[in-house]
C-alpha cells in the first residue's frame, strides 16, 4: 500500500475536515479524522487501494473522550484513529463495507458503551446477555489513560508527505 498516496487521498476525501497523519514503530501510520469522515475513510481504502483486511477496532477511554482505533493491513499497517465524546460515544456501523466489522464493533459496544449507527445486529458478544452495569473498560476512568496516544509510543513523530495527484 502506498500510505503516501492513502494519505492524500483521505484528505481530498475530506477537505474542510483537520485530517492528522504521523508515522508509528511497525511499519504502521497513524491517521487521525473526524468521526463523519471515517465511513468515507474506509469506503476509499476499499475502492481506491484494495484494503480490505480490518484486523480489528480497539478503544480505550481516555476519561475525557473515547479513541477508537480501525487497524488495516495492506503490506503496511494503516490505523484510523477518531475520537468521540464520552457522554454518549456514537458512530456509523463499517458492517456494510467490511462485514467482520460486526464482531469489533459489538465488543467496543459492549466494553466501552460506543453505538454504531445502522448495526445490523448490536447484541452481547463477550459479556452474558443479562450485564445491567456499565460497560466494564468505562468503569474507573484515570487521568493517567488520557496521557496515552495508544500508537505504540517511541519514535513515529515525523508527518507522513502527501502525494501530488
Amino acid at each position: 500500500m502506498d500510505i503516501n498516496a492513502v494519505v492524500a487521498a483521505l484528505r481530498r476525501a475530506c477537505p474542510d475536515r483537520d485530517i492528522e497523519s504521523r508515522a508509528a514503530p511497525v511499519a504502521d501510520t497513524f491517521v487521525t479524522l473526524p468521526p463523519d469522515c471515517v465511513p468515507a475513510a474506509v469506503a476509499l481504502l476499499i475502492e481506491q487501494f484494495d484494503v480490505y483486511h480490518l484486523s480489528t477496532i480497539t478503544g480505550q477511554d481516555t476519561g475525557t473522550e473515547i479513541e477508537l482505533l480501525y487497524h488495516f493491513w495492506g503490506g503496511s499497517g494503516l490505523t484510523l484513529r477518531t475520537h468521540l465524546p464520552r457522554e454518549h460515544p456514537h458512530i456509523a456501523t463499517m458492517t456494510d463495507l467490511i462485514p467482520i466489522a460486526d464482531f469489533y464493533e459489538r465488543e467496543v459496544w459492549e466494553m466501552l458503551g460506543v453505538e454504531f449507527d445502522g448495526h445490523p445486529n448490536l447484541r452481547p458478544l463477550l459479556l452474558p446477555d443479562d450485564w445491567d452495569a456499565e460497560p466494564p473498560l468505562r468503569q474507573r476512568p484515570t487521568p493517567a489513560a488520557s496521557q496515552t496516544s495508544g500508537d505504540g509510543g517511541g519514535r513515529g513523530d515525523e508527518e507522513v508527505q502527501e502525494e501530488d495527484q
